[in-house]
C-alpha cells in the first residue's frame, strides 16, 4: 500500500507513532527522496515482515482508504489515541461496529492529508444488552 502527500516529513511524524501501537515502524528512510517505509519489525527470529505501507512525496497526493488489522481492542485505543495526539483527525471513536460483524472493534481517523486510517480487530466481544441499549 501506498499512501501519498505532500509531506513527507510531517507524514512520518504521523504515521510512526499511529501505527506503533499495530505493531509497525519505520522500517527505510528516505529523506532525500521523500519517502519511507513501514513494516512489521522482525519477530521470533526471523527476517522482517515485507513492506506494510510506503509514504511517498508527491505534489498532488490522493486519497485513499486503510484499514489495518490490530491484534485486540486495546490496540486499536492506542492507534486512535496515538493517532489524534499526532494530529490525525476524529472520524469514528473506537468502539463494536455490529454493521461489520458482530465481533467487529475498530477506530477511523483522517490523516494530515485527508487518507482515511481505520485499525479493526475481529476478536472484540460482541455488545452485551446494556451496551446496546446505552
Amino acid at each position: 500500500m501506498t499512501i501519498t502527500t505532500r509531506d513527507c516529513g510531517a507524514a512520518k511524524r504521523f504515521y510512526e507513532p499511529t501505527l506503533r501501537p499495530l505493531g509497525f515502524s519505520i522500517v527505510f528512510d528516505w529523506p532525500a527522496r521523500g519517502r519511507a517505509y513501514l513494516g512489521l519489525p522482525a519477530q521470533l527470529g526471523l527476517p522482517a515482515q515485507p513492506s506494510s505501507l510506503w509514504i511517498v512525496q508527491r505534489s498532488h497526493p490522493g486519497r485513499v482508504s486503510v484499514s489495518l488489522a490490530a491484534a485486540d481492542r486495546e490496540a486499536v485505543d492506542a492507534f486512535y489515541a496515538a493517532a489524534l495526539a499526532a494530529g490525525g483527525q476524529a472520524v469514528a471513536p473506537p468502539g463494536h461496529r455490529p454493521d461489520y460483524t458482530a465481533h467487529t472493534y475498530a477506530a477511523e481517523v483522517l490523516d494530515p492529508d485527508g487518507n482515511t486510517l481505520e485499525a479493526i480487530c475481529w476478536q472484540a466481544e460482541p455488545l452485551s444488552r446494556a451496551e446496546r441499549a446505552a
